[in-house]
């Protein structure tokens, strides 16, 4: 008896317990990350007239909306502590699967398969990390490889044009209300997903594996139910991205999403996700997702080369991201 209690109030307070918790470690790095985000509309109001124009509102939001909702995805990832580098090759194996089918003249089939391959890849991501216990990092940089070699081979190295399937195209082309649908996803998959951390039983389930696990397993937490599902819904998120961008660009590329790894990574650290895991939240990363399109759109309409914007855009994260690092560091 006395050993179990000396053993919980050992444990006990390297369990975040709830949600709140991170939010209050994140507190500098969200007013750092509000902060540089109305800085950059009112630079972006002040060099260019049209900025804050709808049209171009609109081109910065289809052009965040892919990464942003991949991002989500691999914020659930960061915050259990583990890494999923494998979202590139999950959406493009995803995309072709589903563009094998265009033959077929259904749209349902099309998206269905594509959005069940996205799953069924974050599932096998998800078992070969929580139950077989090997690293994340080498797990999904293998499954990264192993998505663009078996969307080369199926598709024949060849592109796919989803031409005639209305109901796809739509997806990346259509408005709803006025707004482009890529757009809307992403405000309500965000919504969802902070529904899912900040109110829900899952919530404090998914901190405390990331907080520490062995605490976890002691309060109850089936860890690696939490651990397979956050890739799974990872795998779902990069296969929806994927199918976005095909679909608005109206052809599936099996050489596509070059780097988009490392892009939605430093979008999630940037929104405050921490790589050892414990921290993170789904509205900073949608805030770190626009700080970096409407870096991006400045940079492209003052014409500065692709290199120099690379050089920006990782000043913007260090700049942003530094402070909540500091804090953190404090803490402790």
């Amino acid at each position: 008896m006395t050993m179990n209690t000396l053993e919980t109030k050992m444990v006990e307070p390297a369990l975040p317990a709830r949600p709140a918790d991170a939010w209050r470690h994140l507190s500098i790095g969200a007013m750092s990350r509000a902060a540089v985000l109305v800085a950059l509309v009112i630079f972006g109001q002040a060099i260019a007239p049209s900025f804050l124009s709808l049209a171009n509102i609109h081109v910065i939001l289809l052009a965040v909306a892919a990464i942003g909702i991949m991002a989500y995805g691999m914020t659930l990832v960061v915050i259990t502590g583990e890494i999923d580098l494998s979202i590139a090759g999950a959406a493009i194996l995803s995309c072709v699967v589903g563009g094998l089918l265009i033959p077929t003249g259904s749209a349902v089939l099309v998206i269905g398969a594509t959005l069940l391959t996205g799953l069924v890849v974050g599932l096998a991501n998800g078992a070969l990390v929580a139950a077989l216990g090997i690293p994340s990092l080498i797990v999904t940089l293998g499954t990264l490889g192993i998505g663009r070699a078996l969307a080369n081979i199926v598709s024949g190295g060849q592109a796919l044009y989803p031409e005639g399937l209305n109901a796809y195209l739509w997806l990346g082309r259509g408005q709803f209300a006025g707004v482009p649908v890529p757009v809307v996803l992403l405000v309500i998959l965000g919504a969802a997903a902070v529904a899912l951390t900040r109110y829900s039983t899952f919530g404090p389930a998914l901190y405390a594996t990331g907080g520490n696990v062995r605490a976890a397993k002691l309060s109850g937490i089936n860890v690696v139910a939490v651990r397979v599902t956050v890739f799974a819904i990872s795998g779902v998120c990069a296969a929806l991205a994927g199918m976005l961008e095909s679909a608005r660009l109206s052809y599936i590329n099996p050489a596509g999403f070059e780097g988009m790894e490392l892009s939605v990574l430093a979008v999630t650290v940037l929104g405050g996700a921490a790589l050892t895991g414990g921290v993170g939240s789904i509205s900073g990363t949608l805030t770190a997702s626009l700080i970096i399109g409407i870096v991006n759109n400045l940079l492209n309409q003052l014409g500065v080369s692709i290199y120099l914007q690379q050089v920006v855009t990782a000043v913007v994260i260090l700049a942003v991201v530094l402070p909540g690092i500091r804090q953190r560091e404090i803490a402790k």
